[in-house]
């Protein structure tokens, strides 16, 4: 069975993704590193398993001394050698001097060794010569890319989402276009939605200086015509929960999102795409939860887009202090 065996580091993406290309023969990796690492390991080993792909740990010493690593690499060449399979190393992860010492023992075998580089995800091979370099096929989606940093996420379900049809979509891009304008009455509205969902109804009476804001009566009036809710002396009532969210700022995300699936139509680069993704992490005993408001995975990358509505004055640093806590994607 052809058999492909890589070290593990911190951003071991590049380790997975050939393995699940089309034109990919390999059913078997081989996962190199440290003991620290199995628990990374295991989390690759449930991304791989979905694909019938069977995945191996093979531990080596976590010490700088190449010397030691090598003769534990040797080892396991060693044995695959005798099994009989072909063998490509795949160089693209790892710490440098267990790279090189990993290296070192493939070439004494005259194995294929290629690397994928991080920006244009493009497989070159570094030996033997004459190899046809190739485009990495994007497969890998936002629950492979959650799961291997250690993340859980729940998606939303078809009757969750908010779908944008093509008066929503005149809203939504209404709205996007005059912000600028629109900007104190969308805070306004805003604040009006959160209101409902914090005292649990679809009813909010409106103060009567509230009243008066002209760029807040310009959103009611298209929320009216758009049939998402009423408003009539001075009450603003949603038809759905749907509507309130709408207007909560869920407007924003729907738009990025349906403009994120048109590009996805014509780029064939952006291979996954999803709207209000809940994620959970473990660090220590605490659990972190979060939502990312669109994610997309292009060109085998995570990107994660966060949309806000109100303003960022106040609310800035705990925005950053949220991405930030996706860094490592």
């Amino acid at each position: 069975m052809p058999v492909q065996i890589g070290i593990i580091d911190q951003d071991p993406i590049r380790l997975v993704t050939p393995l699940l290309d089309d034109r990919a023969v390999s059913r078997h990796m081989i996962f190199i590193g440290v003991a620290n690492q199995r628990p990374m390991f295991e989390k690759l080993e449930v991304v791989l398993a979905k694909r019938d792909i069977k995945s191996e740990f093979f531990e080596i010493p976590n010490v700088s001394n190449t010397a030691k690593i090598k003769s534990c690499v040797m080892e396991l060449a060693k044995r695959l050698k005798e099994e009989g399979d072909t063998i490509k190393f795949n160089a693209s992860c790892g710490l440098r001097h267990r790279l090189l010492s990993v290296y070192e023992v493939v070439r004494s075998f005259d194995w294929p060794i290629f690397v994928v580089e991080p920006n244009t995800d493009r497989l070159s091979w570094l030996y033997p010569d004459g190899q046809i370099d190739a485009q990495v096929q994007d497969h890998i989606t936002i629950n492979d890319y959650l799961t291997i940093f250690g993340a859980e996420a729940e998606f939303p379900t078809e009757e969750d989402m908010i779908h944008i049809d093509d008066v929503l979509l005149g809203v939504c891009e209404k709205w996007a276009s005059h912000a600028l304008e629109l900007g104190p009455g969308l805070a306004t509205l805003n604040f009006l939605a959160t209101t409902c969902r914090k005292e649990q109804k679809l009813d909010v009476e409106l103060s009567t200086k509230q009243q008066g804001y002209r760029e807040l009566n310009i959103l009611l009036e298209d929320l009216v015509q758009a049939n998402l809710a009423d408003y009539a002396n001075g009450v603003l009532t949603f038809h759905s929960e749907k509507a309130r969210r709408f207007s909560n700022g869920e407007w924003l995300e729907a738009l990025v999102h349906a403009h994120v699936k048109q590009i996805q139509s014509e780029l064939s680069t952006l291979q996954d795409c999803s709207l209000n993704v809940q994620v959970s992490r473990k660090i220590g005993e605490k659990e972190i939860r979060n939502e990312l408001d669109v994610a997309t995975v292009a060109n085998n990358k995570l990107h994660i887009i966060e949309c806000k509505t109100k303003g960022m004055r106040d609310d800035g640093d705990d925005t950053l202090y949220k991405l930030d806590t996706f860094a490592i994607y």
